[in-house]
């Protein structure tokens, strides 16, 4: 009876001796796969924004005040019938107040006479003042007025005077350019000269630009 009970003992013994040794070596039967607990947001990979290349600065607008230079040309219709339409030349310096100007300008005008051998020429030296309206629709019409001097040469008696002139006008002007503006005008130009008792209606075109 002792003897079966030590066999017992033993078999026992052998058989939990076993068991550790498969449970040490992992031969146990794994446990049922458990589903993947999920990340903590914390644990989770950063999101990366999408590259965003730097914006270029915006341009910068040119001032609408400053100094300009300018020139124009055009026909000079005189209002005497004894003078043929001639033509006109100017050119100015000036500074834009926006929406006033002034400038300082000098021009060259001529006419042939009818009916007799000669012609009718002036320089004019003017301060001029404009100002410009800002209609909103692309251009801007002006007024503008000036006084100064003129120096005018009577061909056929080689009579030459200096005296004082004065003109008035408007015109509109378009921009085509940064800086640039087209202008189209009209002037009355009248040179205070009592012996030939001479004044023109001048239609011009011309470019001015902006510093």
């Amino acid at each position: 009876m002792k003897h079966s009970a030590k066999i017992a003992t033993l078999a026992v013994a052998l058989f939990a001796g076993f068991g550790g040794t498969a449970m040490a070596n992992g031969t146990e039967t794994p446990a049922p796969p458990q589903e993947a607990a999920a990340v903590a947001p914390s644990a989770a990979a950063p999101v990366r924004e999408p590259y965003m290349p730097p914006m270029a600065a915006p341009a910068k607008e040119r001032s609408t005040s400053g100094p300009y230079i300018s020139g124009a040309g055009g026909v000079a219709i005189s209002g005497r019938d004894n003078v043929k339409t001639g033509y006109n030349f100017t050119g100015a310096v000036g500074y834009n107040f926006d929406p006033a100007r002034v400038e300082a300008a000098v021009g060259y005008q001529r006419h042939d006479l009818r009916n007799v051998s000669g012609n009718i020429d002036y320089w004019t030296f003017m301060a001029n003042a404009y100002y410009d309206y800002d209609a909103d629709l692309g251009f801007k019409p002006y007024l503008m007025g000036g006084l100064g001097a003129a120096r005018s040469h009577f061909s056929p008696t080689g009579h030459n005077k200096t005296e004082f002139a004065w003109q008035v006008g408007t015109g509109v002007g378009f921009k085509i350019g940064d800086g640039t503006t087209l202008d189209i005008g009209y002037r009355f130009v009248r040179p205070d000269t009592d012996d030939i008792n001479f004044n023109s209606h001048n239609i011009m075109a011309g470019i001015r630009y902006q510093f």
